[in-house]
């Protein structure tokens, strides 16, 4: 047996770190995709532009240790799966930031100054960081991969100087893509319980045209995984990247429009497979599906498995229409005629009455199988979807936050961990003492990311973690007593700055309940 010689290190080093490059030769490349690429291995500038004349105006003030805290402020139900952490961090802090990255970044920014757009840039704390070995002086507590949370709970949180812990907050904030992803398709495998027909065996994800580009379709595959055991895709490139999935697809339409008529196709596709769901709605959709199962009679005594696929129009009342067909024709068994619904479903919401429809028919939901595509990796996966943030909630003298007409958008303060005990989900100080299970764990401390390279593992791994963390989610979450007199204070201070009239004009919304807290009990949070 021949041993591999692939050097997979080599080559993700490779995808990874900064090119031999000067910005000047930069210049003169035509080829977007490879600026593009270039522009991307550049950790330096992987930042939004204001964090640099922030930097600036800070002065000294800018190296002082400072905390960032990553939650998700809200979720289409009353927990989120938290997915993407991994992959975010170990994009950013896997590989040092080279001398050739920093030069061509202080060159980048000379050449914005000098065409009158914002150039500040402080070199000599990126120099720092590249004289003592190219690697962020950070340290990052977080969640794993797969985590329940409840919004507003922290994901993440990163501490060192000011500068250093802010400039990622685009590629900090990120997850919110794969956590959106994998807490709606929780969500719809939640609704999908019937017996054995759970996610894995009645859904099949296409969505590879529906996403922004082939990086973000694969990302949210792996999430399906972790959300609700994705087993199924149209993307044959996902079925090479993850092993937990196969490739799956049907017969289409353009496959139908080659042929001189549907009953040729249909019958040229059935001879030629022993297993295939053929199109009903090429020409008219209740005589396509008459057609259909008629093949099945047809071959009802072979080893052929032919079921229908529903594609457009009233889905509604086709299915039911076909259902009743096939139940004249003694067609009900649920692993030979199974029905797959691929268009016009827009919500979860959808799914969920369409199994009920079923249901009360008379019908096992067993049947119905389902082509689902921008649902699942594209639909309402913005950052306002889930309100992602990253906020400044500790520096090196003080907790600090922020208050906001909407108060849910309301830091808590300090530097903060999830702690699990007695059915409470407590928001404690990292440096409280311990007195029951914490959710979130150190992940990376001056160069030395602590995730295994074992990225596929992690997937499965970040699936048990949902089945652990999400019977915790039922626990009320409120703030520690040290926590509470903590953001009290940060009210305080931030109101104290307010006039009346600006109390009164300023923060009409925000109930007077929310800016105290009484005596006897804990803030609740959430």
């Amino acid at each position: 047996m021949n041993t591999p010689t692939f050097d997979v290190q080599a080559y993700e080093r490779k995808m990874q770190m900064f090119p031999t490059l000067t910005y000047e030769e930069y210049q003169a490349i035509t080829n977007e995709s490879v600026r593009q690429d270039i522009s991307q291995r550049n950790k330096i500038i992987q930042t939004d532009t204001y964090n640099r004349p922030m930097t600036y105006i800070k002065g000294e003030r800018a190296k002082q240790q400072e905390t960032f805290t990553l939650s998700m402020r809200k979720s289409p139900d009353i927990y989120i799966i938290i997915d993407g952490i991994r992959s975010a961090l170990k994009k950013m802090l896997s590989y040092p930031i080279t001398q050739q990255e920093l030069d061509f970044a202080k060159d980048f920014y000379a050449d914005q100054t000098k065409k009158g757009a914002t150039g500040y840039f402080n070199t000599d704390m990126r120099q720092g960081v590249v004289d003592g070995g190219g690697y962020l002086p950070l340290t990052i507590y977080a969640v794993a991969d797969g985590t329940a949370l409840k919004p507003k709970e922290p994901a993440m949180v990163v501490t060192w100087p000011a500068e250093l812990a802010a400039i990622f907050e685009p590629d900090w904030i990120r997850p919110f893509f794969k956590s959106k992803v994998a807490t709606d398709a929780h969500r719809l495998e939640e609704i999908l319980p019937d017996g054995n027909a759970t996610f894995a065996t009645k859904v099949c994800e296409q969505g590879k045209r529906a996403a922004i580009n082939e990086k973000a379709h694969l990302d949210a595959v792996s999430s399906l995984i972790v959300g609700a055991w994705l087993k199924y895709t149209s993307n044959d490139a996902a079925a090479l990247v993850y092993p937990q999935l196969l490739c799956w697809g049907t017969t289409a339409h353009r496959f139908y429009a080659s042929y001189p008529s549907e009953d040729e196709a249909m019958q040229d596709a059935v001879k030629k497979t022993d297993k295939i769901t053929l199109l009903t709605d090429f020409v008219d959709t209740h005589s396509g599906i008459d057609k259909v199962l008629d093949l099945k009679e047809q071959y009802r005594n072979t080893n052929k498995n032919i079921t229908l696929r529903l594609d457009s129009g009233d889905i509604p009342t086709l299915l039911l229409e076909a259902l009743q067909k096939q139940k004249e024709r003694w067609m009900l068994d649920t692993t030979r005629d199974t029905i797959t619904v691929s268009e016009g479903l827009s919500s979860i919401e959808d799914i969920q009455a369409l199994e009920n429809q079923v249901k009360e028919a008379g019908f096992s939901t067993e049947l119905l199988k389902y082509g689902i595509g921008g649902l699942l990796v594209s639909k309402d996966k913005t950052r306002d979807s889930l309100s992602a943030a990253y906020k400044l909630t500790a520096t090196e003298y003080w907790p600090t936050g922020k208050l906001s007409n909407d108060i849910d958008k309301e830091p808590v303060p300090g530097i903060l961990n999830i702690e699990i005990r007695d059915g409470v989900r407590y928001l404690v100080q990292e440096d409280e003492e311990v007195r029951g299970e914490r959710l979130l764990h150190k992940v990376y401390e001056n160069g030395k990311l602590f995730y295994d390279d074992n990225d596929i593992a992690a997937i499965d791994e970040a699936r048990n973690r949902l089945l652990i963390t999400l019977p915790l989610t039922a626990f009320p979450t409120v703030e520690s007593p040290i926590t509470q007199q903590m953001h009290q204070e940060v009210r305080t201070k931030l109101l104290s700055n307010l006039n009346m009239w600006t109390c009164k004009t300023e923060l009409p919304n925000v109930p007077n309940e929310k800016l105290k807290v009484p005596d006897e009990k804990l803030l609740m949070v959430g």
